[in-house]
Order: C-alpha cells, then sequence, then structure tokens
C-alpha cells in the first residue's frame, strides 16, 4: 500500500521557523550557528534574513553535500511564493521532488512564513490507535540499547504526548532527549525517535551522519550510523504495519530486507506452486546495497541521459549516441535504417491488445513468440516479468526466452520455453498469466523477473549481480537493467540455465507424470482478505444489509460535486462505503484527500470512508489511471482492476452497488467507466452513474475551484466547497472570516 506518500502540505508562521537574522548580507554560516538553530527550531531548512528581508536559505542537506567541514553556503536562489497561495504550493511540490519548503513573503520580500512539505500528523492520528500494540512496538525497540524520544519544539505537542504515554504503558524504558544533546548519545546503540520527517533530516544533517544510499532506504526515514537509528513516530508506525501483513501473510522477511521491497504476492502465489512440487525462480532488477560496480554503473548510464535529448518518435537508441548498444546489428540494413527498431516498438505496446502481430522482427499471438521452439518436450518453463522479458528493444530471436530455448537444446534438455511477459502492470500481472495458464505438469518450471520486488521464500538473483559478474558495459542498455540489448539478454539466459540445471531432466517424458493445479482466485481471496479487507473492515458484516454501496473517489480537493454523488448514492442504498484512491499523483495528497472527504460526511449515517489500497485504482491495479495511456491499455487495465473490485472486494463485503460521477472529457476516467458499465452488472453488481451537479448555470467541478483558488478569487471557490473544505483551506491560505 502506498504509505510511504500521503505527506501533506503544512502552512507555518513565522514564528515556528529557524530564522537566522543578521544586518549584513553573508555567504556563510558557521556549522555551529546552524546546530545552534537546529536546537531551537527543528527543521532541515534555515530561512536568512537582512534587514527584514529574506535574504537566502540554507538547506541542511547542504552540509552532507556541498560544504566544507566549518561553513555553509547560503542558498539566494530558491523559490518562494508572494502571499499565501496553497494551490500554487501544491504545484510546486508535485513538480518538483527536490523542494521540501517554500518560503511566503509579502510584497516587500518579508519573510511571513512557508509551506512544508511534511506534515505526518494526518497519518499518525488516522493509524496509532490501531497500529500502537505492546508487541510490535517492542519488538522494534529490542535491538538497541537506548531509546530516545526528541523533544518537540512545541510544548503540548499532542504527537509527543501520545508517544509517551503508549511508550509508558507497554512499559518500555525511555529518555526525552534535547536536541541539543543529540551529537553526545549518536554513537550510542540507540534509536532516536522525532516527530517528523523535518526534525529528523535535521538532524541527520547538522550532525553529519551518514547518508543511505538506496532511494528505497530513504523512503524508510532511517538513517543509521554505527548502532544508532534516526526515525520517526510516522515510520514506526508504517514499519509495525508492515510487519503484520508479512506475518498475516505468512511471509517471514530475512532481518536485512526492507519490508516495501519484498514482493508478497509473487511470494504467496509461487509459494503454492512450490509446495505442490513446480521449480520456482525469481529474478529482479537492483541490489539492495549498491557494489561499486553498480554505483559506476548508474552514473555513467545518468550522464549519459543526462547528455542525449530523448527522440519521442524514435525512442530507441539511437546510433550517433549510442553505436554501442545495436553494434554488429547495424551491418544489417534494416538497422542501419532504423527499420526493425521501428517494427518492434510499434508492436510493444499494442500486442497484448490485438492479440496477433505478424511481422519479420516481432510476432506475438497474445504472447511474444519464443524462437527455437521443439516439439516434442518432457516439461514447459514459464518466464513471466515485464519489458526484459519481453524483449523491449530486441527482435524475437534474441529475448531472453529465445536465448534460452536455443541454449537448453544445444545441451540436450527437452524443455519448451513460454514468454509470458507483460507490459501493462508493474507486478507484471502475475496473478493473471499463472491464471492463464491454470495447469502445470511436474516437471514445469516457473521464472518470474520482478520489476523492483523481490521474494523470501523463492531462489532469487539480481540483474545487477549478473552484470557484474560478467562486467557487463553501460552502453549495453538504454536506461535500466531491464532495458538491454541482444548481448545482455544472451548473458542473462546463461546465467538463467546454470541457475535451473540442477532442476532440469533429461529423461523422457512419463505418461503418468503428476499434473499440478492452484487455484488463483481463491489464493487471491485469501491474499487481498488478509492483506486489505482485515485491515479497514474487522468486525464488518455487509450481509446485514439488504444493499451496499462503493464509491471509489480521488476527490482532489473535496468539494460540493463530491458531496453530491455520496448524497445520491446513500439514497439508494443502506450502506454506503467510500474507498479514497490511495496514490500521490495528484495535486491533494492522499492524507490530506482523505481527511477532508472524512470530515465532510461525517454527518452522514451509514457511512464508511477508508483508503483504496493496492487493490483498487492503485498503480499496480490500473498504471494508465495515473499518466496518459493509450485507450486500448486503459481498457485493458480497467478491465482487470474492476474484476478485482468485484471478487475480491466487492463479494466479500457484499457489495450491491457501484456509483460513479459522469465524466464527460476525461477520456482515462471516461473508458473507466464504460468498462464499469459492461463488467459489473455480469458480476450482479448494480452500475449508476450520476450527473454532475449544476449550481446557478455551473457545473462543479475540480478544476474550476482550483483555478479560482489559484487566482485568489476566493468567494468564487469557496461557494463551491462544503463548510468543513472551507474551514481547513482558509487556514490554508492564512485567511479569517473577516477577509
Amino acid at each position: 500500500m502506498t504509505f510511504y506518500g500521503g505527506k501533506i502540505v503544512l502552512v507555518r508562521n513565522i514564528a515556528q521557523l529557524a530564522v537566522y537574522k543578521t544586518d549584513k548580507n553573508t555567504e556563510a554560516l558557521p556549522l555551529a550557528c546552524l546546530r545552534g538553530l537546529f536546537t531551537e527550531k527543528a527543521s532541515d531548512i534555515i530561512y536568512i534574513i537582512v534587514e527584514r528581508k529574506l535574504y537566502g536559505i540554507i538547506c541542511l542537506e547542504d552540509i552532507l553535500y556541498h560544504s566544507d567541514r566549518n561553513r555553509v553556503q547560503i542558498n539566494k536562489r530558491f523559490i518562494s511564493l508572494i502571499g499565501y497561495n496553497v494551490i500554487e504550493a501544491h504545484e510546486i511540490f508535485k513538480r518538483r521532488a527536490d523542494i521540501n519548503k517554500i518560503p511566503i513573503v509579502n510584497g516587500q520580500g518579508e519573510l511571513l512564513g512557508d509551506y512544508s512539505r511534511w506534515d505526518d500528523g494526518l497519518f499518525i492520528e488516522r493509524n496509532q490507535k490501531r497500529l500502537m500494540q505492546k508487541a510490535s512496538l517492542q519488538k522494534l525497540v529490542l535491538p538497541y540499547e537506548e531509546v530516545y524520544v526528541m523533544e518537540p519544539v512545541e510544548n503540548g505537542n499532542p504527537n509527543f504526548l501520545c508517544l509517551v504515554k503508549y511508550l509508558d504503558c507497554f512499559q518500555i524504558k525511555y529518555t526525552v532527549l534535547k536536541k541539543a544533546h543529540i551529537g553526545e548519545k549518536i554513537s550510542e546503540k540507540a534509536i532516536f525517535i522525532f516527530l517528523n520527517e523535518d526534525e529528523r533530516r535535521g538532524g541527520q544533517c547538522v550532525y553529519r551522519i551518514a547518508h543511505c544510499e538506496s532511494d528505497d532506504q530513504k523512503k524508510d526515514a532511517l538513517v543509521k550510523r554505527g548502532g544508532a537509528k534516526l526515525t520517526t513516530y510516522r515510520s514506526l508506525l508504517v514499519q509495525i504495519m508492515e510487519d503484520s501483513w508479512l506475518e498475516e501473510l505468512g511471509i517471514k522477511k530475512p532481518a536485512n530486507r526492507s519490508v516495501h521491497i519484498v514482493n508478497d504476492k509473487a511470494d504467496i502465489l509461487l509459494s503454492a506452486l512450490k509446495e505442490k512440487g513446480v521449480a520456482c525462480f525469481c529474478l529482479y532488477e537492483d541490489e539492495e546495497d549498491f557494489t561499486e560496480y553498480g554505483r559506476n554503473f548508474r552514473n555513467e548510464v545518468s550522464e549519459r541521459m543526462r547528455i542525449s535529448t530523448p527522440n519521442l518518435r524514435k525512442p530507441w537508441p539511437q546510433k550517433k549516441e549510442n553505436e554501442a548498444f545495436y553494434g554488429e546489428l547495424y551491418q544489417i540494413e534494416d538497422y542501419e535504417k532504423e527499420i526493425a527498431q521501428k517494427e518492434i516498438f510499434n508492436a510493444l505496446d499494442t500486442y497484448q491488445y490485438k492479440k496477433s502481430v505478424t511481422g519479420k522482427y516481432f510476432n506475438a499471438n497474445g504472447r511474444r513468440t519464443t524462437c527455437f521452439q521443439p516439439d516434442d518436450y518432457i516439461g514447459t518453463i514459464y518466464i513471466l516479468g515485464m519489458c526484459v522479458v519481453i524483449g523491449s528493444h530486441v527482435e524475437d530471436q534474441y529475448t531472453i526466452p529465445s536465448y534460452l530455448q536455443k541454449r537448453l537444446l544445444e545441451k540436450g534438455y527437452k524443455y519448451r520455453v513460454e514468454n509470458y511477459g507483460d507490459m501493462v502492470r508493474p507486478d507484471a500481472a502475475i496473478d493473471s498469466r499463472l491464471e492463464e495458464i491454470g495447469r502445470f505438469h511436474a516437471y514445469d518450471i516457473v521464472i518470474y523477473m520482478s520489476y523492483l520486488w523481490k521474494t523470501v521464500n523463492i531462489s532469487e538473483k539480481s540483474l545487477e549481480k549478473i552484470f557484474e559478474e560478467n562486467q557487463i558495459p553501460s552502453e549495453w542498455v538504454k536506461d535500466t537493467y531491464g532495458h538491454c540489448n541482444h548481448k545482455v539478454n544472451k548473458i542473462i539466459a546463461d546465467s538463467m540455465l546454470d541457475m535451473l540445471e540442477p532442476c532440469l531432466l533429461n529423461g523422457p517424458k512419463e505418461d503418468n507424470a503428476q499434473t499440478v493445479q492452484i487455484n488463483i482466485h481463491d489464493i487471491m481471496t485469501e491474499y487481498v482478505r488478509q492483506k486489505y479487507l482485515d485491515l479497514y473492515f474487522p468486525g464488518f458484516s455487509g450481509s446485514k444489509y439488504n444493499t451496499v454501496g462503493a464509491i471509489v473517489m480521488v476527490g482532489n480537493c473535496f468539494n460540493k460535486g463530491h458531496r453530491y454523488l455520496i448524497e445520491q448514492a446513500k439514497l439508494q442504498v443502506e450502506f454506503l462505503i467510500i474507498f479514497v484512491v490511495e496514490e500521490d499523483s495528484f495535486l491533494f495528497p492522499f492524507e490530506e484527500r482523505f481527511k477532508l472527504i472524512e470530515e465532510g460526511t461525517r454527518d452522514l449515517t451509514d457511512v464508511m470512508v477508508v483508503p483504496s489500497g493496492d487493490f483498487i485504482l492503485s498503480r499496480k491495479t490500473f498504471p494508465q489511471f495515473f499518466s496518459k495511456g493509450e485507450r486500448d491499455a486503459v481498457v485493458f487495465n480497467a478491465e482487470y482492476d474492476i474484476n478485482a473490485f468485484a471478487d475480491y472486494i466487492a463479494k466479500p463485503l457484499h457489495i450491491t452497488h457501484r456509483f460513479a460521477g459522469e465524466e464527460p472529457k476525461k477520456k482515462i476516467v471516461k473508458a473507466y467507466n464504460e468498462t464499469m458499465e459492461r463488467i459489473l452488472p455480469q458480476k450482479g453488481i448494480t452500475y449508476t452513474e450520476f450527473p454532475r451537479l449544476v449550481i446557478d448555470d455551473m457545473v462543479i467541478s475540480t478544476a474550476g475551484m482550483r483555478k479560482y483558488l489559484r487566482n485568489s478569487e476566493y468567494d468564487k471557490a469557496f461557494a463551491l466547497l462544503p463548510e468543513t473544505t472551507k474551514q481547513y483551506l482558509m487556514k490554508q491560505l492564512g485567511l479569517t472570516e473577516e477577509d
């Protein structure tokens, strides 16, 4: 689920900021001065004021990267807002992942406050009561000799009071530590719990704690130095949640593996096959801890991508930029003239929808063709995965499955290789593909090439390790390990064969050999129950209602149109569940949207608001919803998402109705609604689409509301909003009722 996002934009006034005032222009500040400012107002940003005007800023992360050991340069080139404008702040944060704070100034350049990317308060408020269990928390702090809770800047901080209350209740020994004393304790085997990410990052930087290499580790907000760990209250809750998922799913995570890298769905499905005698293997892209080779490889690729402007009309590697990628193939006329590349790329994104593609270099019939397949074989090797399996840059004979098939025959192994690559979902549609295969033979083998995530109970190896073992040059990939040339595919196939060889048989096929069949639908039903339904619907019984309705809502942000849709839906059912899309791909992040929908419906009876999780309109079920996907791809994945909702969510919750608002303009939403209208009645679910609310001849829309807010036309904007959303935005805009 998407608990690493969900951070909302927080507005702070000048009294809450870390500010350094001086009467002269300066280029840098001493590190000792910055430490003092951090201990007074913990933050990762220091604002420099000269003669009452904002002169510059210091991002404490610069201490780690761009400073000497004693002084830190002041940044005088920064983005700021003149006056409070929450919409513009949201847009900047969404557009610029490298910006964490936006100063707010008046017309004279005087600092008024800032917008901060981090506010963990809503997540903590929503989850702490459910997640803070004694055994779980004790397990997390057990490896540490000392537990330090960092003293908050604000007296009476409710999150701080709740945290220490839980620690007292659970009889966990801890010490409240002032931030000025972090340096004295940092060498201890201790855990330091900050109240939010802003304070944690600031502490990491001013005390020069070693930075994590992995972006995935950064997501956890965990930074280690010696035996110490700096974390946040929110991160503890996330880790408790993820550990509880794996425990419920029966997956024993290795101590050195980050939870969010574990591919629990693949692990469960492949383990079910493995238990019945089918050999299963997993290959994934990156090592969790980068090696020297891995770092150099990434740096070389990044530098090449930086100086090479992508050609959207010709997305394949160009000869003038990277002749080493196609190498000797450029001696073939069709490659020299880019005829082969064009055919491969044109077929790549459409073959699964067209079902049948015939060409000189790319052939498929629902699945890409594997060359050299024998008619007589004792078992089948099924290879599942995304672009690296399909062969996104190569012709049929140079895909990994084709190379593996050729090598098997050369070594006398009578196996048939099938390419079950999938382009449409980041989990490579593993559940759909296994269900498509249906019946397995005892001699069959399944290889799953995961995009990012790793399995726990399945033998595995990383592409990065294969690359390092063979010292593959970076010029042989376009941008990642998975987008590689024909030479790399051959090396991967050879490495794959080495991994499989102990399981391969040479003898003839036995007529009475056992067949294996697993019920993917039943396994997925149980998986969704354990990972999602038990989390948000404990004790809920939809069967006691004659009608239960569902709305899947983005709510970006909650306005009278959303409220109208909910009211109209509630008139048709006894109980209504609102699933809030839990992805941070929208202007207003999830936690903010969830809070506004929850507050905006609090007066309604028999209405429940829950996160949508991984299983409803997520990047895993319907990635095109969050991008400008082609219509064929939209319908293809919309069908999966809607079927998953009907089978794994609606059925156990006894949902009888699903509602949606009319969408005449957005093609993806319109296609999704049309697919619901076609599929849901077949599943016994009534689908109803309501026209949009009209007030004073104006259709209520999120786009209109945002436009008014952006242009400071607050009266017009607030006329479209329920009182709860209005009050929330007024605070974010620095407004009062008198304004």
